[in-house]
């Protein structure tokens, strides 16, 4: 009956408290609709980087026709042949990339198709000869290689330089052996009286490219909405610490708890009581936030969270995170004597635990420290145990390591809690 008594008071206590209210549900829901709308284009630009590429080809032939198929037909890169409606020239594209105005240009210089079919009917020729198939001589000295130049901003980043290289030299490849191949079927057509066959070398080797997910299942890529729900979610939730260590230290001071100890003797269900009731406050601070990322944030141009399929799993992990911001906020509230010394040390200390883990910046964004210090932050597990289910959707068994370290870190909390309590208890 103590329990649910207590459980009562505090609800009371809550709902007359208009400030305790607006701080609990109404701030964290307005501060993730403020995160997800600030960082959405950084995390989707990061992502989805969209590189302007200058292109100045002055061959004006395949290889340069094929470099531009292939810029446009990839959706990170915005192709540029003009500036201020005027065609670009090689030197124009160099000052603009010299300026910082732009990031790259690709340079294709004159003869360039045609120096690259010169080499490739040599090596026909001295390959045909080798094999006593022709009797035509090779050239003997090496003929120059065509230079096709990228130029990089200095202050681009070392990943897309080495994306673009790749890209340039991935399609110079394919240009090559269609040239190849072109030249031999020109060197067996006369010896055989046969027509050229048209044969396509790019679906020799397929490459494909899709999310790793379990048991085939749709995976979700991450971008704001995806981050900021659960993580703003759990931060809300750990500072649950505010209205239960302002509550149970004006009972302490007040001489509320001692009353209560003196009736009934032991502590423990008051104990019980609040940690009940705030674990419940909490699923419903979680409840409203996603129910914010599922009809609020499309409304405002964002994506619509996906939560997938593992509605057990989400309630697993739900349980967890509430679990362990409630005993972290009841450890709070015991060990300090002052509401001063609570709220400033609970608040910091939160701040500090969702910096670390991941909740202001993504972890992938971090620098390398970083990334090796977040996995010990609570706030890191929960965030972690969301991913697995929002992005990967993963089987329950995947979040079950982090929701055992939750469970753990609540447990361990809540009994010093406890033990705190009663040996400052006076009889």
């Amino acid at each position: 009956m103590k329990i649910l008594a207590t459980i009562r008071k505090e609800f009371l206590l809550l709902v007359r408290d208009a400030g305790g209210i607006t701080l609990i549900f109404l701030m964290p829901l307005a501060l993730v609709i403020v995160m997800a709308l600030i960082q959405n284009n950084t995390i989707d630009e990061f992502l989805e980087t969209k590189l302007e590429v200058l292109l100045v080809d002055e061959d004006r032939d395949a290889l340069g026709a094929e470099l531009e198929r292939a810029f446009r037909a990839s959706p990170n890169i915005r192709l540029i042949k003009q500036v201020d409606h005027e065609a670009l020239t090689a030197e124009t594209a160099r000052r603009l990339v010299q300026r910082g105005k732009y990031k790259t240009v690709v340079i294709i210089p004159k003869d360039a198709g045609a120096m690259l079919q010169r080499k490739n009917k040599n090596a026909v020729v001295r390959l045909l000869a080798h094999y006593g198939l022709s009797d035509k001589k090779p050239v003997a000295d090496a003929l120059p290689a065509p230079e096709i130049q990228i130029l990089f901003d200095p202050a681009i980043k070392a990943n897309f330089k080495q994306t673009l290289t790749s890209a340039v030299e991935k399609i110079v490849a394919h240009v090559q052996s269609d040239g190849l191949m072109d030249e031999v079927q020109t060197h067996m057509g006369k010896m055989t009286k046969k027509p050229k066959i048209k044969m396509d070398l790019s679906d020799m080797i397929i490459v494909r490219q899709e999310n790793a997910v379990e048991n085939n299942k749709r995976g979700m890529p991450p971008n704001a909405v995806q981050h900021n729900v659960p993580a703003w979610s759990m931060f809300a939730m750990f500072f649950i610490l505010f209205p239960l260590a302002g509550n149970l230290i004006k009972e302490r001071e007040e001489g509320s708890m001692l009353r209560l100890r003196l009736i009934a003797g032991s502590s423990l269900p008051v104990i019980s009581g609040k940690f009940i009731f705030y674990f419940f406050v909490c699923l419903l601070q979680l409840l409203l936030m996603i129910g914010v990322g599922l009809y609020i944030m499309p409304l405002l141009g964002m994506s619509k969270l996906v939560i997938g399929t593992n509605y057990p799993g989400l309630l697993l992990v739900g349980f967890s995170v509430a679990m362990a911001a409630t005993g972290y906020g009841l450890l709070i509230a015991v060990y300090f004597k002052t509401p001063q010394q609570a709220l400033s040390f609970g608040s910091i200390s939160v701040v500090i635990l969702a910096a670390i883990g991941g909740v202001w910046v993504p972890v992938f964004l971090m620098p390398e420290m970083m990334q090796s210090i977040s996995p010990y932050s609570p706030l890191n597990w929960g965030l972690e145990a969301f991913n697995n289910l929002f992005l990967r959707n993963a089987e329950t068994a995947a979040v079950l390591p982090d929701v055992a370290r939750l469970l753990c870190f609540s447990g361990t909390t809540l009994g010093a809690g406890i033990l705190i309590h009663k040996s400052r208890t006076v009889l």
